[in-house]
């Protein structure tokens, strides 16, 4: 697996814990150069800075010589000088606590004291030294041993008084931090050679300001862990043993932790061959919120051999102490299949029944011969997970216990995982697990699903038991939570017990059967309804209005009331239930008078005296909505045209009906009911388009129908016709008209279409009018109409299909279609006359096709100047014939083909 770490940007002025992103490459080499203990990155980190300040200081003075003086108020003063008290001659002393650097690498450390007044500005000469601690004893003629004189000061270039700043104090400070001083003392004081003269005499503020840079070193990573698995560092070989399936050597990992805030770190990572330390790989990777890691997926990197690894990690500064040596073996081979054995459920035929539910068996599971098998991970049939349970030793054997719960088919998957978490493939074993209940059965007591009415509580039914186990000699059973009991087996190893329901609804006997050798099945559980509900009867249709009486009669004993509700078909309540009493014999009664047709369910239940509650009936019906059947007996096909509409429901007592369009559904009109319940009335749509023509009835008390409508369609387009023209059969290619009639109120003019072409034809005062036609080609046509008023309204289309054709009229007298005629050399003359202009002959040829087949030559005729032609033909044999006929124009071409049908008589037979 190559992890991939991305870089989060440094901030100004800040540095971000998180790391730079090293390159994929790096990772998958596992190669990088090695930090030394005081590398850098190219960008130096930031270092903590501490600014000391003097916990204490002392002065000594020549003129109290046996004395020293601590924390006095006042400047600090050096060399010789004179005040009224007379001469003095004094030295300083500043005491820091270092105990915050403790343990810390001291970087810089730069001191500045502020200087407050001089005797002599041209004249100064001052020495800085480490000296031992001041003491309650310290005195000028016994003042602290000086140690290491640290930075001397002359005459300052410019100003007067001029502070000393600047003052490399690094190697002294460095040198107490590393021997463990908690404190550094400084003596200040002016050269021996100048001590006694007043002119160098010098005042100094009491407070010093000592600026410390630092790094604490970053601690030695710990918690040290192999990723897969997921293991503790092994510090003695062989150590972890880690899969090495698609890598050579798994991943690690090491919690990382570094005093000083806000510093990349980087942790170096060291993994060599035991056996052969020059197979080695190191490796450089940015330490990431705290959480060192690193995987060496080099191909070079021998699979199946033992590696010890560790780390350390750098700030950039300082590097931490080696982690200890942690060992991993890589192992790639993957364990055997293992195997699976169960004297109790697994045969050589999976088909075999064993056990039993309840049951319980054991299943062992072994290595086939890989011997650093670890756990072994299995499921059940049922079981979505994985469960794992150890070897008892290394390449051993493990056994788990299944007891089913159910008979039927099941399977175990099994496979093995070594100690390097290497999978197995996976072993499936099927196996048949008997049911070894018994079985049970009432005449009385169906299984929950089916009830017979014969039941009811206390009332005893027989229960049959029939055995599980082919050896059955008893049945322990019990009712419900009654005791329980046990009943021997007969000789066909049955048995039959007589039980009575102690409640309504579903009731449970629990049975199982032991066998002669002592085995004792689980319980079978043998669910029945016993059924406490009211019956319900109602009689006829129930219709929305009208009032339909419900009887209820009892099944619950002592019984003394009903609670019914109605509810809709999502079974959401329609109205509060309602409890009515029970007459004296416990029977029960209510009206209801449906107003509406949602309600298609109604639920009762009885109560007796007792407050004991019977189950509940649930009964669907359908309310009838009554709605009115809605007719059109003629009109409202056309805007302006009124049509007559009646209405006629099935509603009780109707008073009058509802009714409107769907062109002004807002609009509601009524209409009283005739004694028959019916009612019409006239509508005379003013709109063309689809209509819903709609009606309620509305009872004496109010109640509405459910709707009932008809719909039809309004249409303004004109009317079509021309007795030139029919739409059956296709007509001849000749002048025509059209007759145009408008539906549409204040028609001026029609818009006329065919071909592909639009004319304007004006309508008369009554909005008609005719206009000619004359077919350019044979063929399908279609005349589309609208009509346009003067005010621009236009109608819908209105169309007329029609056929033209081109094909010749053929005729003869002497040889009539649909006649047997003439005879054998009996002459008779075709007439051919045109159906479209231009023919200049005609092409005909005759056929027989009866009572063999025949085919003349094909002749051609010219026409006459009115486009007719005449042929003589005269046949050689009776039978039927046909001619086909086509009309040949100016061009050559030829006209679709006209077939004439006719028959030629026999000749007579005379006899003898």
């Amino acid at each position: 697996m190559v992890r991939t770490h991305v870089r989060r940007s440094t901030l100004p002025g800040r540095r971000r814990r998180a790391v730079t992103l090293l390159t994929t490459a790096l990772l998958l080499t596992g190669s990088a150069a090695v930090l030394p203990s005081t590398a850098s990155a190219a960008e130096p980190p930031p270092l903590p800075v501490k600014t000391l300040s003097r916990s204490s200081w002392a002065v000594t003075d020549a003129a109290d010589p046996l004395h020293v003086k601590v924390n006095a108020p006042g400047d600090a003063p050096v060399g010789a000088s004179v005040d009224a008290k007379g001469p003095h001659v004094s030295r300083s002393y500043y005491t820091l606590d270092l105990t915050s650097l403790l343990g810390k690498h001291v970087v810089t450390a730069a001191l500045t004291i502020p200087e407050k007044r001089a005797a002599d500005c041209a004249h100064r000469a001052v020495e800085l030294w480490s000296t031992a601690p001041v003491t309650g004893k310290s005195s000028w003629v016994k003042p602290p041993a000086e140690l290491t004189r640290l930075a001397t000061a002359g005459a300052p270039a410019a100003g007067c008084p001029a502070d000393l700043t600047g003052l490399d104090l690094t190697a002294a400070v460095t040198k107490a931090v590393r021997a463990g001083e908690k404190t550094l003392t400084l003596g200040l004081r002016v050269p021996a050679a100048h001590e006694l003269d007043p002119r160098y005499g010098r005042w100094f503020a009491n407070d010093v300001s000592l600026k410390v840079s630092y790094n604490t070193p970053p601690s030695v990573p710990v918690n040290l862990r192999t990723e897969a698995p997921d293991a503790a560092c092994a510090t003695t070989a062989p150590g972890v043993f880690a899969r090495a399936s698609n890598s050579p050597v798994t991943g690690h990992y090491a919690d990382v932790s570094d005093p000083d805030p806000e510093q990349d770190l980087l942790a170096h990572w060291e993994i060599w061959s035991v056996d052969d330390p020059s197979v080695r790989r190191d490796l450089d990777w940015p330490v990431t919120d705290g959480r060192a890691y690193a995987q060496f997926d080099n191909p070079t990197l021998p699979r199946d051999r033992t590696y010890a690894w560790r780390l350390r990690v750098t700030d950039g500064v300082d590097t931490s102490d080696w982690t200890p040596t942690c060992y991993l073996t890589s192992d790639s081979v993957q364990p055997e299949m293992p195997g699976v054995t169960s004297e109790v459920y697994l045969t050589d035929s999976p088909w075999d029944p064993r056990g039993g539910i309840g049951v319980p068996g054991q299943f062992t599971f072994t290595a086939n011969g890989s011997a650093d098998v670890a756990r072994y991970e299995y499921r059940f049939t049922g079981q979505s997970g994985w469960t794992s349970v150890p070897a008892e030793s290394l390449g051993g054997p493990a056994t788990v216990t299944f007891t089913p719960a159910d008979s039927g088919s099941f399977s175990v998957g099994v496979r093995s995982v070594d100690r390097a978490s290497n999978y197995s493939y996976e072993e499936y074993r099927s196996f048949t697990v008997k049911d070894i209940r018994p079985y049970v059965w009432s005449s009385l007591y169906y299984p929950t699903g089916s009830t017979n009415p014969a039941g009811n509580v206390g009332v005893p039914g027989v229960f049959d038991f029939s055995p599980g186990l082919p050896d059955t000699v008893s049945y322990t059973y019990h009712l419900e939570n009654a005791p329980e009991q046990t009943v021997a087996a007969d000789a066909d190893r049955e048995a039959h017990v007589t039980l009575a329901p102690t409640h309504g609804g579903e009731n449970v006997l629990y049975v199982r059967n032991t066998g002669a050798d002592g085995t004792v099945s689980l319980y079978r559980e043998y669910k029945f309804q016993v059924d406490t509900a009211p019956n319900i009867a109602w009689d006829g249709p129930i219709q929305v209005g009208s009032a339909t009486p419900f009887r209820l009669t009892p099944r619950l004993a002592g019984t003394t009331s009903y609670t019914y509700r109605f509810s809709n078909f999502q079974s959401e309540p329609i109205g509060d239930p309602v409890t009515v009493p029970a007459a004296a014999d416990g029977t029960g009664s209510f009206t209801w008078t449906p107003l509406d047709t949602r309600a298609d369910a109604v639920q009762v239940y009885s109560t007796a005296a007792d407050g004991t509650r019977s189950e509940e009936r649930y009964l669907s019906f359908l309310v009838d909505g009554a709605a009115p059947y809605v007719t059109r007996t003629g009109g409202a096909d056309a805007p302006g045209q009124p049509g007559t509409f009646r209405f006629r429901s099935s509603m009780k007592n109707i008073a009058e009906y509802v009714y409107w369009s769907s062109t002004d559904p807002a609009h509601k009109l009524t209409v009283p009911a005739r004694p028959d319940g019916t009612a019409e009335v006239t509508w005379t749509p003013t709109e063309a388009g689809n209509v819903w023509f709609t009606a309620q009835a509305r009872n004496t008390a109010g109640v509405l129908s459910d709707e009932g409508s008809t719909s039809f369609t309004v249409d303004d387009s004109p009317v079509v016709t021309s007795a030139d023209f029919v739409r059956e059969p296709a007509g001849p290619m000749r002048p025509g008209t059209f007759q145009l009639t408008s539906r549409m109120a204040g028609t001026v003019a029609f818009e006329f279409a065919v071909d592909g072409t639009t004319t304007d034809v004006p309508a008369g005062p009554d909005g008609k009018a005719t206009t000619a036609y004359t077919p350019a080609t044979a063929g399908y046509h279609t005349v589309y109409v609208r009509a346009r008023a003067a005010d621009g309204r236009t109608s819908g289309w209105g169309y007329y299909p029609f056929t033209i054709t081109d094909r010749p009229l053929v005729s003869s007298a002497d040889y009539p279609t649909g006649e047997r005629s003439g005879g054998p050399g009996v002459a008779g003359t075709f007439t051919f006359a045109p159906s479209a202009p231009g023919m200049t002959g005609y092409v005909y040829q005759v056929h027989r096709n009866w009572p063999d087949s025949a085919d003349e030559p094909e002749r051609t005729v010219l026409a006459e100047a009115d486009g007719t032609a005449s042929a003589e033909w005269t046949p050689q044999t009776g039978g039927d014939y046909y001619l086909t006929v086509q009309g040949k124009r100016a061009d050559g071409g030829l006209t679709e083909t006209t077939y004439y049908s006719f028959s030629v008589a026999f000749p007579a037979v005379s006899g003898d």
